[in-house]
């Protein structure tokens, strides 16, 4: 709440660290904070702290879900920073997961990247809209509006199109101008 909702991210961070210094929570629960903690470090651009948040309950809790759901974000990440073929690498494990949720997002990024990687000679376009998706995640709408603008103009016609505009309404929903939003969803 503190970091998505009231944009107090640093106050979200404190209290989440101090969650895990705790010794009444168990393990599980300790885990659950770490993911938090590492969600609200990567919306403020701590991408490795995040990353190393996300190892630690992915190599604590292999089997469990919230070892997979862990995995399943270092992939994100690994797709934010471009690392697309070991994104899909982890992907692939975790389309096979036990949790619905789990499974069915890392076919829908899987999916993303296999249909707009290596269709021209570069991967510039789908770099350019896993910035704009992370500027997204960070509640950088205007950069994100930006960043997608460039990327519509730098590759007309490309794949990634019907995403690009749809990401756009997001962003406009997201600062609840609906008319825009409308308009790239028509």
């Amino acid at each position: 709440i503190l970091s998505i909702y009231l944009d107090k991210p640093m106050e979200a961070v404190n209290l989440l660290q101090n969650s895990i210094k705790n010794n009444v929570l168990d393990n599980h629960e300790i885990a659950i904070c770490k993911i938090e903690l590492a969600s609200a470090l990567l919306r403020q651009g701590e991408i490795w702290d995040a990353t190393l948040l996300y190892a630690q309950v992915e190599k604590e809790f292999k089997e469990d879900v919230i070892g997979q759901k862990a995995k399943f974000e270092k992939a994100k990440i690994s797709y934010y920073n471009g690392n697309f073929e070991w994104a899909q690498t982890q992907l692939k494990a975790l389309k096979l997961s036990t949790s619905k949720l789990i499974a069915n997002n890392a076919m829908k990024l899987s999916l993303l990247i296999g249909d707009n990687l290596n269709l021209d000679t570069t991967d510039t376009a789908l770099l350019m809209y896993a910035n704009a998706e992370l500027l997204f995640n960070q509640k950088q709408y205007e950069a994100c509006l930006q960043k997608l603008s460039e990327l519509e103009n730098a590759f007309p016609g490309h794949s990634l199109l019907d995403e690009i505009l749809f990401k756009k309404s997001d962003v406009f929903i997201a600062k609840k101008e609906y008319t825009q939003a409308l308009s790239c969803l028509n």
